[in-house]
């Protein structure tokens, strides 16, 4: 199941996104974070979307994967004064990532910083970038079609589990898969 818009509302929802979830959430992250001194992902993504990539986190974190977050984790980083000191931040925390998740939403197109980031962790992190499709429209790539470049991550069900985990796929292959975890330490993705 691709995690469509609808989807991730309805789970915002039911988790009711509130001041005191949202430190929870925060909170379970950075524990994430502090035990492994390292992230596994680094979301870009639109703050305009902030309750669903609050959601996303926490899904991440119930799967037990840490994950940055511009806003949470340097939350001293100005976004009405960017400047080139705010770029190499990024960057620097970005080296303490595994991989990328792109979070393609509406929002994310009008983004000038998604673009770049996509960019240097496809260079900086040895290609493990891949595209969270979060979208209300089918033909929300109209215009970025350099998303077609990197694979899909997808959040379904282990087969013979209840657990849910984050399974990264290419675009042109369903078949074609592995877990997140998997990739993130260098797996590849392997014909099911």
């Amino acid at each position: 199941m691709i995690l469509t818009y609808e989807y991730l509302k309805k789970e915002s929802d039911n988790r009711d996104i509130n001041e005191a979830s949202e430190k929870r959430i925060m909170n379970r992250n950075n524990t994430l974070y502090s035990e492994r001194e390292a992230f596994d992902l680094f979301l870009s993504h639109s703050y305009l979307d902030k309750k669903l990539i609050l959601t996303l986190i926490d899904l991440f974190n119930n799967a037990g994967y840490s994950v940055y977050v511009d806003w949470i984790n340097d939350r001293n980083l100005n976004r009405n004064n960017v400047s080139p000191k705010t770029a190499s931040i990024i960057k620097n925390r970005m080296s303490f990532c595994k991989g990328l998740s792109y979070i393609a939403t509406r929002n994310i197109g009008n983004s000038k910083w998604c673009p770049w980031e996509l960019g240097l962790a496809d260079g900086m992190l040895n290609g493990k970038s891949c595209i969270l499709p979060v979208m209300e429209e089918s033909n929300a790539f109209i215009g970025r079609e350099y998303l077609g470049l990197y694979p899909y991550i997808e959040y379904e069900k282990i087969r013979g589990r209840k657990v849910y985990d984050f399974w990264v796929k290419d675009q042109k292959n369903a078949n074609r898969y592995t877990s997140l975890r998997n990739w993130l330490n260098g797996g590849a993705l392997e014909i099911h």
